[in-house]
Parts: structure tokens; C-alpha cells; sequence
């Protein structure tokens, strides 16, 4: 357990420094909805970083090897760089690549025009050609073309024109060519122009992961909606085709006589399969809602919204043999949804009039709730004729029917499992054959 209690600790207090070097880098908690374009800022800011540190280490090698002729263009790589920072933290993208790239591929010529082509100073210009791809990306692949060009340029003009603009003297000179010092130059170049090369690359893997990533995610959602599609369009014109052929068979029959009793049972069957049509589309536009609106809070008492759901199912076949017990506090009031948990109380509180057992004397349903922890249960309970265990887990999904002779669409349980998913809750359900079932929701308040 300590073990464990030092991990988690270690694991939070690496998250804490993650956090707090992304601020640095791209401002405090700032929010970037594209993924490579957060790449970008990241980078940005650490091309920035290390140009610092670079430019401060330079400082340094050369002070100890008696040089101070690029001091000032340090420190100007320094000053941009952290001005690139504070513009990047402002989320002033376009202006901090420009900056960047202008500074660094003038800093790298003026340097490699004055350096021996031996310490290796040009090699930042391919750093500055890969980093203008980085920042630029694809949609502004022109305007990283174009710094490409002006890098190669540069490389040509330094390596043709040596104008040496920072040595004055035969001493200063003497200075900056000496063995030591180009052999140390040309190692800290090559190594640092390695690691940024490096970085550059591991961010453009990264981002053509992450895409491709994505792009497979989303094909296997689109494969699953499509699958989901057809079975959506072939239950449901089957669930249309089966009553409206009935109705047609009862008009036909209507039709062909004249005795009053039986054209009223005809009509009266038709009310039916009207009904089933009516309560198949209900459910349609239900699981359409869900799907496309956005959640609306609102603070109701939760007793009152049962029973106007109770009020609308009165119709239903037995209802008046039923018994119906709330076992809720009258002031009980909830912040959620309301036309959502309105579907959900529906279909429940439906299926257990629906299928309630006429056999049994006292065919009795329940409905419990209790708000406790920033949580809300719900339970429907009812002794009717319950679900086998082999369909329990199946009970959920779209068009599901446990047998040929259930009443309803398979639609009903499937709305509710995507209502509750909606409002960040959860469904379970415990029942056994022939004492009935209790489906209990969770949802947060």
C-alpha cells in the first residue's frame, strides 16, 4: 500500500510539472481544439526555449575562449526569442513563426558568414527549412516553401561571400579560427542541430500518428453507424410494413360486409395497429432527440414528473388492475434533464404496466427514488413476468426482442440505455422469471 500510495504520488506530481511547463510554453490553461495546431504552439515555444539556451551557452563558450564579437547577436537571439514566447502565450501564432524563422535564419548567416565554414554554424539552416515545414504545416506550405528558399539562399550566400562583418583584426581573427575553439563550435553545432532535427521529426510523427490514429477511430465508428443504419432501416420498415399490412387486410375486410358488429371490431383493431405505428415513430423521434440535442438542465420535483408520466400511460392495456406505489419524498427536486428523464421514466414505467403478469392477483409497480451524493437512483420495480438471463444482457440493444410475441418496437430499452449514456449515467437491471424486474438508474446531479 505505501508503494502504491507513492506511485500515485509521483504520478501526480508528475502531471502537476506537466502542467506547469504547458503553461509556460503556451500560456496558463489555455485551450486548443486542434490537436496539431497545440502541437505547433508546443513546438513553437521550444524552438523559442532552446534558441535561448543556445544563444546563453555560446555566451559562454566564447567568454571562455576570449571571444566577445557575437555577444550583441546573442543577446538579440535571446531578446526575439523570448518576445516569440510571450506572442506565442498570446496565441499570435502566424506572428511568432515569422519572427522565429526571420531571427533565426539571420542570426544563422551572420554567424556562418563570419565563422570557418569548418565549425559547422550552416547546419542550423537545415534546422531552419525543417522548422518552417513544423510550424507551417500543409495549409501554409507556401509560405514554408518560400523560408526553405530564403535558408538555401543564405547557405549559398555565406559559403560564396564571406563578409566578415564581425572580425576586424588580424587578433580577433586569430581568435575565432583557432583550432580549439572551431573543433568545440563545430561539435556544439552538430550536436544541437541533431537533438533540434530530432524534435522537429518526432513532431511531425507524432501529429501523422495521431491523424492517422484518428482517421482509423473514426472509419470503425463509421463502419459500426452504417451497420447500424441498415439494421436501423430494415427493422423499421418491417415494424412499419407489419401493421399498415394488417390495417389493409382489415379494410378489405371491412369492405366486404355489411354486418355493423364486425366493422366495428375491424375499426376498432385498426385503432390498434394505429396506435402501434404512433408509439414506433414516439420512439423514433425519441432516440433522434437524444442523439441531436444538447443537454437542458432544470430543477423540477421529480414526484410530479413520474406521475405526469403515469397519467399518460393510464391508457394502457390493464392499467386499472395495477397497482402503483411512489416511494419518493414530495419535495424531492432534481437538476437534470427533464425531457430526457421523462423518455426514460416512460419506457420503463411502460414496460412493467405492459408486462405485468394477469395471472397474479396484485400485479403491483414501484417506483423508488432517492437523492444522495450528488446522485440520483431510480428504481422501477415490478412483479410481472420478469426476463430470463439469457436475454438480460441483450435487453439493451437496438431492435432486441426477447421473443416473436413481445409487444413492442425493441426500440424502448435501447433509447433509454443512450438517454442515460447522455446524462453521464448508468442502467442495471436484476429480474427473474416469473417474479418480475428492477431496473435502477444512476445520474449525476
Amino acid at each position: 500500500m505505501p508503494c502504491i500510495a507513492r506511485l500515485k504520488q509521483g504520478l501526480r506530481e508528475g502531471m502537476e510539472f506537466k502542467r506547469v511547463i504547458r503553461n509556460l510554453l503556451i500560456g496558463n490553461d489555455t485551450f486548443i481544439a486542434s490537436r496539431a495546431e497545440y502541437k505547433s504552439a508546443i513546438l513553437r515555444a521550444q524552438m523559442a526555449f532552446v534558441t535561448i539556451i543556445v544563444c546563453a551557452l555560446y555566451i559562454v563558450i566564447d567568454a571562455s575562449n576570449g571571444v566577445s564579437n557575437f555577444t550583441g547577436f546573442y543577446l538579440l537571439g535571446i531578446s526575439v526569442s523570448a518576445i516569440s514566447v510571450f506572442l506565442n502565450r498570446q496565441a499570435h501564432y502566424q506572428s511568432t513563426n515569422f519572427l522565429l524563422l526571420i531571427t533565426a535564419n539571420f542570426l544563422t548567416y551572420i554567424f556562418a558568414s563570419n565563422d570557418t565554414y569548418r565549425a559547422g554554424t550552416y547546419i542550423y539552416l537545415i534546422v531552419c527549412c525543417l522548422l518552417a515545414f513544423a510550424l507551417y504545416g500543409y495549409k501554409h506550405r507556401i509560405a514554408a516553401v518560400l523560408f526553405c528558399l530564403v535558408s538555401i539562399g543564405l547557405f549559398l550566400l555565406s559559403y560564396v561571400y564571406e563578409v566578415k562583418i564581425l572580425i576586424h583584426t588580424p587578433e580577433e581573427q586569430k581568435l575565432v579560427y583557432a583550432e580549439e575553439y572551431v573543433r568545440v563550435s563545430f561539435i556544439t553545432n552538430f550536436l544541437i542541430a541533431l537533438v533540434l532535427c530530432s524534435l522537429i521529426l518526432h513532431f511531425l510523427l507524432t501529429i501523422n500518428f495521431h491523424s492517422e490514429n484518428e482517421i482509423l477511430v473514426k472509419n470503425d465508428l463509421l463502419s459500426k453507424t452504417n451497420q447500424e443504419l441498415d439494421r436501423f432501416v430494415y427493422s423499421a420498415s418491417h415494424d412499419l410494413k407489419a401493421p399498415l399490412s394488417s390495417m389493409l387486410g382489415l379494410i378489405e375486410i371491412a369492405q366486404r360486409t355489411d354486418d355493423p358488429e364486425e366493422i366495428k371490431m375491424c375499426l376498432g383493431m385498426m385503432r390498434s395497429r394505429i396506435n402501434i405505428l404512433d408509439d414506433f415513430i414516439r420512439e423514433i423521434i425519441d432516440y433522434s432527440r437524444n442523439a441531436r440535442l444538447e443537454l437542458k438542465k432544470d430543477k423540477f420535483s421529480l414526484l410530479e414528473l413520474t406521475k405526469e408520466v403515469v397519467d399518460g400511460l393510464k391508457y394502457a392495456e390493464g392499467f386499472e388492475n395495477i397497482y402503483l406505489k411512489y416511494n419518493m419524498s414530495a419535495d424531492l427536486e432534481v437538476e437534470t434533464d427533464r425531457a430526457r428523464l421523462r423518455v426514460v421514466l416512460s419506457n420503463l414505467i411502460g414496460n412493467s404496466l405492459k408486462y405485468h403478469d394477469p395471472a397474479k392477483e396484485n400485479p403491483n409497480v414501484e417506483i423508488s427514488a432517492v437523492s444522495t451524493n450528488n446522485q440520483l437512483r431510480i428504481e422501477v420495480q415490478d412483479n410481472g413476468v420478469g426476463i430470463s438471463e439469457e436475454h438480460k444482457t441483450k435487453i439493451f440493444d437496438m431492435f432486441y426482442r426477447a421473443s416473436e410475441m413481445s409487444k413492442g418496437s425493441g426500440l424502448g430499452l435501447y433509447i433509454v440505455s443512450e438517454t442515460i449514456k447522455k446524462l453521464n449515467g448508468s442502467i442495471s437491471v436484476t429480474s427473474k422469471v416469473g417474479l418480475g424486474s428492477t431496473f435502477q438508474i444512476v445520474i449525476p446531479l
